[in-house]
């Protein structure tokens, strides 16, 4: 009993004959040249190089066509690699599109990140005044140092918070605390 072939193996097949395709007419484009170029080499003719010149287009344009076909082949590869596993997620009952987002982690973050920059910038500020040495302004290194302080306070308590949040969801997911006596 002989079964059907698969797509994918007649993909593949498919994919293999395309490919030793391409490359025969290649190889033939290529031979063309350069017969083309021997030929305009030894008779030192105009139509010689008119037709090295020909044949070299071709050949830029069959490139360009192969680059542009393979790139459209690997979209559409992906479309549909896209839409098996759509449906794959609708039989088992997951949303293909859904997409969560955690607002409150997404703002932390970037109030984290906005936090490290400004520790950068005064740390720079220091660095620059200190550099002057005796005429380093010792206000400004004061103010950077406390800017510093101000901000780092500031994200170590956004992280307190999350943790705290965080050992929170895990009691409200255990039940909370459990209290109560032992019996034996």
């Amino acid at each position: 009993m002989s079964s059907a072939p698969s797509l994918p193996s007649g993909a593949a097949a498919l994919r293999n004959a395309g490919r030793r395709g391409t490359g025969i007419v290649f190889a033939v484009m290529i031979t063309v040249l350069l017969v083309a170029l021997v030929f305009a080499a030894n008779q030192n003719d105009i139509i010689g190089w008119i037709l090295v010149v020909i044949a070299g287009g071709w050949l830029l344009l069959a490139t360009i066509m192969v680059i542009a076909f393979q790139r459209g082949a690997r979209k559409f590869g992906d479309a549909v690699d896209s839409a098996r596993a759509d449906a794959a997620a609708r039989r088992t009952g997951g949303d293909p599109g859904a997409v969560v987002v955690d607002e409150d982690t997404h703002a932390r973050n970037l109030k984290l990140d906005h936090s490290f920059k400004i520790v950068q910038v005064q740390a720079r500020v220091i660095k620059q005044e200190l550099a002057k040495s005796e005429h380093a302004d010792r206000e400004m290194v004061d103010r950077a140092l406390e800017t510093m302080e101000i901000t780092s306070h500031n994200g170590r308590d956004m992280l307190a918070d999350l943790v705290g949040r965080r050992k929170k969801n895990r009691d409200d997911d255990a039940g909370g605390t459990v209290s109560g006596e032992i019996v034996d």
